[in-house]
Parts: structure tokens; C-alpha cells; sequence
């Protein structure tokens, strides 16, 4: 029996993956398990983007219990989000199918912003609403998150290339701790920061949050030092925790009170990170948040099936931003969606598809604002390329696709570039908003006619008013053009009379 009241979040971080499951209760979420383990994905994956075979099959392992525990909450209440490393996996899509398989459900990679967002979004769980601004620092395996604000939508998100694991490996990369080599790396990552810097004077921040396991790490670490209760973190508690590391002289000789075994290896690293960020932000006090990013992506998504979804405040900030025709993206629109309907069942569509179609035709004319020439290409490369809040790597990779080949030619191998599972559902949203595009041609809603889509799977059927086509002659070439264009990605589009019964169907309604 499918568990409707329950909801998951899996962050699969560089370091470790984490799994949060939630019931919902009187309108909120209330957490009722949590799932840990170091699996340490990015100490496994080399400079060229590889990843050697013990991590991958850790990481499989791991994924094959949380699956377990997520079986039975349906689809739709459950996301999972891959970051940094994820983000640097030289052929993602190969692992990805496995990963997927032994999870039981969909991994979005996150951009950097994306994850910040996120993170804003859990620290903000253990925050007074009303609260003046703020900073959170988050420090993961493979990137640390800077995100600034003072409400529900942050005002600054970066994403800097350095964490724990990647910290610790850059600066001592044979294990040897010295003070030279710390000096230097700081100071690499200081200079990282000046921008960061110049953009906080702006938030005019109040307080500092740290987030996740390397800073809540330190804590303990400063509690069991001190044998107190843990508390939050200053410069002289980073001054102090950096001489003894110092002290060790190596990564695997690191032994303090507080610290786990399973941390040892990259604390140093950590340690390295936090310090230039506080210096460099002139943080005297660090509260700690026991919430991070799997609380947020929990936040998000529950938020999302209550339909307050950040990716529709992007699609309406990059349409104005692009100075997009707004009768225009609404005929592309209205006609793409009523075709969704119509067909949406015989291709298994799921309310996903319906959201990213409709994005897509809102955003499908974008690229006139960088030039007319090749507008779709442009169309592409800015939906592909941008930071838009909310939106995992392949939910734009799906959208960029789209509006690439929404006219002119499509080669036949154009859909080998998407993740296989997307590739169906991307034929026919495809076949769609080609569709769409050629007859709003003419950019008047009077040139529109009523018409019916059916589909048995592998061909379209589009039947239109007898005598339209010959009243409107730009449309019904541009439409006979997609016959061969849409058979070149496996799908069949026969145009026929809105009164002619299709084969097998019987009467058209």
C-alpha cells in the first residue's frame, strides 16, 4: 500500500548521502527517519571525471538501502539531488542509470546556485521568519555555498570549487600538513572570496549560520574540547583547532576529541575553508544549524506540490528579462497544452511533462532577444546554460532540447542526447511544440483553428476544419514539413479532416 502521507528527500552529496523521510501532519512535515553514510563519492572520482570501481560500488549500495526504505512512498513525493561531484562526472549518464535503478527513482543533478538555494531553504527551518539578514555557509565534500538574505528567497547564492574532500587532497595531497602549505591554499581561496565579499557588504548581513557535517564537526569537536554543551563557533575556536591540526603533522595523525574516524580524513580541509571564510567575512560568531540541504530540498518539494514552485518565478523573470511576446508565448502555449491533453495518456505524460512543455513554450522565443538568425539555437543555449532556481541540470537539458529543434531540421540522433528515460516523453512534447510553432506562424489568433490529436503510440493524427488548410497556405506548408522532420525521431504525423473517423478509434469527438 503506497505510504501517501509521506514524503522523502535524498541528498547525495560529495561526502556523504544523506536520506530524510517525513510525514505530513496537519499541513506540515514532520521528520520521522533519517538515513547517513560516508560513502565519500568525490575521494573516488579522478581528475578526469572517473570513477574508480570500490566507490561506484559503494555508492550503488547505499543507494540500494535508501531505496528500500523509500519504497512504497509514491514518485511525486520523493526527490533526490546529486551536487558537486555528481556535477563533474566526465559521462554522468551511464552511472546514473544504475544509480537511478538501485534508488527506485528519478537523481536531479543541481547546479551550484541551485544547492545554495536549497541549503538557504533548510537553515532557514531553524530561523525566526522575521529575522533580520543573515549568512550560511555551507562547507560540503566537493564546494562550499555561500547563500545571503533575509526572507524565504535569498538575495546572494555562490557556489565556490572547494570542499572538504577537494581541500584536503589539493593541499596536502601526501598527507603532509604544514604551514606553508595552509598559508597557501587559504589564501587561494581568499582570493575566491573577494567577490563574495564585495556582494555581502550589499545583503548588509546580521548574522552567520554554518550548515552540514564538516561545521557541525568543528562544533563537536570545540565541545568536547571545552566539556561543554555544543555552542556556536568563533575565530580564537578556528585559531586554536587550526595548531592542533598543525600539530599532527599528517591527515591520518589527526586525532581530537569530538572527531570521528569517518571525519578524520578531510576535517583538515574543512577546517581550512571556514577559517578563510570567517576571516574574510570578518564572521565573529558562527551559529550552527542542524538543518542543511536535505531539509530544503524536502522544503522545496513539498512546497512545489502545494504549488508554490520557484521554477514558474524563473520562467516569468527570464521571459521579461528576454523581452519575450507575451500573446505570442500564450498561442504556442494554449495550443501545445491542448495537445498534451489529447495524447498525454496513449505516451504515458505525467504532470511533469505538462510543467517543462509549458515552460518551454513560454521561453521558446527568448532567443530572439540575442538575434533573429538561428533564434532557436539561442533559445537553447540561454535555458541550457542558465541559473534558474529550482531547476535540476535535466529538467533544462529537457527544455534546451526542446526549443532547439522547435523548427527548422532535426537530426536523427538528436534525441541520444538526453538521459534515455526522458527520451519518449521528449519525442512527443517535441512533435508538440513543433506543431504549435508552425501554426501560430502567423502570429494571430484568428489563423488558429479547432482541431483534435490522437495518437496509438507511434503515430500522431492531427485532424483540422475541411477547407482550412487551403485558407491558410503558409501554415499547411509548414505543417507538411513535419511529416519529415518528426519521422527522423521515430514519430509518424498523419494530417487529416476534423470529421474523418481515425482507424480503429471510430468517430472523431
Amino acid at each position: 500500500m503506497p505510504e501517501r502521507d509521506l514524503y522523502a528527500a535524498v541528498d547525495l552529496g560529495s561526502n556523504s548521502f544523506h536520506m530524510v523521510v517525513a510525514r505530513r501532519e496537519h499541513g506540515e512535515l514532520r521528520v520521522i527517519d533519517r538515513i547517513r553514510e560516508m560513502v565519500r563519492i568525490a575521494g573516488g572520482l579522478d581528475d578526469e571525471g572517473q570513477l574508480d570501481r570500490e566507490t561506484h560500488d559503494r555508492a550503488l549500495g547505499c543507494l540500494a538501502r535508501f531505496g528500500q526504505r523509500l519504497a512504497g512512498i509514491p514518485n511525486r513525493q520523493i526527490r533526490a539531488v546529486g551536487t558537486q561531484t555528481f556535477r563533474r562526472l566526465r559521462s554522468p549518464r551511464p552511472f546514473l542509470v544504475v544509480a537511478e535503478t538501485a534508488l527506485g527513482c528519478p537523481i536531479d543533478i543541481i547546479s551550484g546556485r541551485e544547492e545554495a538555494r536549497l541549503v538557504w531553504l533548510g537553515a532557514r527551518l531553524g530561523t525566526a521568519t522575521q529575522e533580520a539578514a543573515r549568512v550560511v555557509i555551507d562547507i560540503g565534500g566537493g564546494s562550499t555555498e555561500i547563500v545571503a538574505g533575509r526572507s524565504r528567497d535569498p538575495e546572494l547564492t555562490e557556489s565556490l570549487q572547494y570542499g572538504c574532500v577537494s581541500v584536503t587532497r589539493k593541499a596536502f595531497p601526501d598527507g603532509r600538513i604544514t604551514e606553508r602549505a595552509w598559508i597557501r591554499m587559504r589564501e587561494e581561496i581568499a582570493e575566491e572570496l573577494l567577490a563574495v565579499q564585495a556582494n555581502l557588504r550589499g545583503v548588509g548581513w546580521q548574522r552567520a549560520i554554518g550548515t552540514s557535517g564538516t561545521i557541525r564537526a568543528l562544533q563537536a569537536i570545540c565541545a568536547a574540547r571545552d566539556g561543554e554543551t555544543p555552542r556556536p563557533l568563533s575565530p580564537g575556536d578556528l585559531a586554536d583547532l587550526r595548531r592542533r591540526v598543525l600539530a599532527a603533522g599528517r591527515t591520518e595523525a589527526i586525532e581530537l576529541p569530538g572527531l570521528s574516524t569517518r571525519r578524520q580524513p578531510v576535517i583538515a580541509g574543512g577546517l581550512l575553508i571556514l577559517e578563510a571564510c570567517m576571516d574574510s567575512f570578518g564572521i565573529e560568531r558562527l551559529d550552527i544549524s542542524p538543518y542543511a540541504l536535505r531539509e530544503g530540498v524536502l522544503v522545496d518539494l513539498f512546497g512545489r506540490l502545494e504549488h508554490r514552485d520557484p521554477r514558474e518565478t524563473s520562467v516569468v523573470a527570464m521571459a521579461e528579462r528576454f523581452g519575450v511576446d507575451r500573446a505570442q508565448a500564450e498561442r504556442v502555449r494554449d495550443f501545445a497544452l491542448a495537445g498534451f491533453e489529447q495524447v498525454a495518456e496513449a505516451h504515458a505524460l505525467r504532470r511533469a511533462h505538462h510543467d517543462l512543455l509549458d515552460w518551454a513554450c513560454r521561453l521558446h522565443e527568448i532567443g530572439l532577444g540575442i538575434a533573429h538568425s538561428h533564434y532557436q539555437l539561442h533559445s537553447a543555449y540561454v535555458v541550457e546554460h542558465a541559473d534558474m532556481a529550482g531547476f535540476s541540470r535535466q529538467e533544462q537539458e529537457l527544455m534546451a532540447f526542446l526549443l532547439r529543434y522547435q523548427r527548422r531540421r532535426i537530426p536523427g540522433d538528436a534525441l541520444e542526447a538526453l538521459p534515455e528515460r526522458l527520451r519518449d516523453a521528449a519525442r512527443v512534447m517535441l512533435a508538440l511544440i513543433r506543431l504549435s510553432v508552425a501554426l501560430c506562424r502567423s502570429r494571430s489568433d484568428s489563423d488558429l483553428p479547432d482541431f483534435a490529436l490522437q495518437s496509438d503510440g507511434k503515430r500522431l493524427t492531427l485532424l483540422l476544419p475541411e477547407g482550412w488548410a487551403g485558407r491558410h497556405p503558409l501554415s499547411s506548408r509548414s505543417l507538411a514539413l513535419q511529416r519529415t522532420q518528426l519521422d527522423r525521431i521515430g514519430l509518424r504525423l498523419k494530417i487529416g479532416r476534423l470529421a474523418d473517423p481515425l482507424p480503429g478509434t471510430g468517430p472523431a469527438a
